[in-house]
């Protein structure tokens, strides 16, 4: 047996690195805007990270983890300790069954005052806000985040922006198909010439979060646990892994360190169990992960390579209930237009976290390819209307065709496009405090087109996003 040790160390569960920057902290100064104003903090809220930055940057400066916080210990010194609390998401899909609306502000509260006093170093009263925002957030988040800003931070005006309209800006384009895969769902939205489709909006709830569960459910049943030992790893002792080891975010670290999208589709066999079938269709080799326990000794799990290979095969297999990822794009297709559907199946654009799996966008065009090309029998029945479609299936910014490659990350996408907006000052219809208790303003029914109709064109986005690279450069 094949086996392969992670060298680097795992990611640390401190205070402050969990924080991802991506700027030095001397490099504070912030430049002249050319409208003779402050440049707007961007933020994108979402159920494990927030994105915050300013307009006109090319990358948001961090990226905060939900579920840290300031402690209120103090050292000798008299200087704060920074704690994490367990990794938890900020809000679920069903937040209003669940409640505890208290608590999540009350977390809300912290991290946006964290992220003004700490991270970004600035008065909230003189710079307006953007907000990238998913066509499904909870409403009632939604009024949170404007109810702190305004009676807790007292910005002047906040713009809720839509999140896949904004990366789709970042490409220079104006149609396409984007997928976002993030943690909680996955949501595919037609946008065209700058208007999203949202009665045609797709969604599955196969995402980061299905990934992580089935990623601990094939640990516990496969994986072993190797105790601290002076021994060879291959010869050292070996166990089941403890039901208290696998944390969440353990979970997470190897979910992001160790795991991939096979290119291989599998054949499963008539009577063959579908972890048989992960092993015979696997190539990947297994893997010992060092971890740190509880009393400060060290440790390994072992990893089996099928697993690390084949975990991801829970965002490929769907049913009616829960549509796979690349039925939930067909399904977005069948509800547009039939002209609409050729430029949209041409661009297509992946967005969010999960979709930065090694190998994700290659499976996923094969997925594609096989249902099109090679449907079932219900496919067929199904999808008949797109079946002549395939050979127009394109990823934008695919990062295996010549050229440039991939110049933004998925996971940011969103925020850079909020960036860009921002800069161009036209990041849409902007709610000040007097405006707010009416209510707030979405731009899903009909806000956000008038705007895009009088300020945007193809030219203009293009131009734009070409000074945003050289930035970036």
């Amino acid at each position: 047996m094949t086996t392969t040790s992670v060298s680097a160390e795992p990611l640390s569960s401190s205070y402050l690195s969990s924080y991802s920057s991506s700027s030095s902290f001397q490099n504070f100064n912030r430049r002249p805007s050319i409208y003779g104003t402050e440049d707007r903090v961007i933020l994108d809220i979402g159920s494990l990270y927030i994105k915050c930055g300013f307009s006109g940057e090319s990358s948001p400066r961090h990226l905060v983890p939900t579920w840290s916080c300031l402690g209120k210990s103090r050292d000798a010194d008299g200087e704060i300790i920074r704690v994490d609390e367990e990794l938890t998401e900020l809000y679920d899909l069903d937040i209003m069954a669940k409640g505890h609306l208290d608590q999540i502000e009350e977390r809300l509260k912290r991290l946006l005052h964290d992220i003004y006093f700490r991270l970004l170093l600035t008065d909230p009263k003189t710079r307006k806000v953007i907000l990238c925002e998913s066509p499904l957030s909870p409403i009632v988040i939604k009024q949170m985040i404007a109810r702190l800003l305004f009676d807790y931070f007292q910005v002047p005006s906040i713009s809720f922006v839509p999140t896949h309209l904004m990366a789709l800006f970042t490409t220079g384009l104006t149609t396409g198909l984007i997928i976002d895969c993030g943690h909680l769902e996955t949501s595919v939205l037609p946008i065209y010439v700058s208007r999203p489709l949202i009665p045609y909006i797709s969604t599955t709830p196969l995402s980061g979060k299905s990934l992580t569960g089935r990623l601990q459910s094939l640990l516990y049943e496969h994986g072993r646990f190797i105790p601290p030992s002076n021994l060879h790893l291959s010869l050292a002792p070996q166990s089941t892994i403890p039901k208290t080891l696998l944390t969440t975010e353990l979970l997470e670290d190897i979910k992001t360190r160790v795991l991939f999208c096979s290119p291989l589709m599998i054949n499963q066999e008539k009577g063959q169990s579908t972890v048989d079938a992960y092993k015979t269709f696997s190539t990947a080799t297994d893997l010992y992960y060092p971890i740190s326990l509880p009393d400060g000794t060290r440790a390994n799990l072992l990893i089996p390579g099928w697993i690390r290979e084949r975990a991801a095969e829970i965002l490929f297999e769907g049913d009616e209930d829960e549509p796979s990822i690349p039925q939930s794009i067909l399904n977005s297709l069948l509800r547009v237009q039939p002209d609409l559907r050729k430029p949209l199946i041409s661009s297509l654009l992946l967005i969010g976290g999960t979709s930065l799996l090694p190998g994700f966008q290659s499976r996923l065009k094969h997925e594609l390819l096989r249902i099109m090309r090679d449907p079932e029998d219900y496919e067929k029945r199904k999808y008949q209307p797109l079946l002549r479609l395939h050979k127009f299936i394109r990823f934008i910014d695919n990062p295996e065709e010549k050229g440039a490659g991939r110049v933004f990350m998925n996971n940011v996408r969103g925020w850079i496009g909020g960036s860009l907006v921002g800069s161009m000052k036209i990041s849409g219809e902007e709610i000040t405090k007097d405006k707010f208790p009416s209510g707030i303003t979405d731009w899903s029914i009909g806000n956000w087109s008038p705007i895009m109709e009088k300020d945007t064109n193809h030219s203009t986005i293009s131009t734009a996003n070409h000074h945003i690279m050289q930035n970036h450069k």
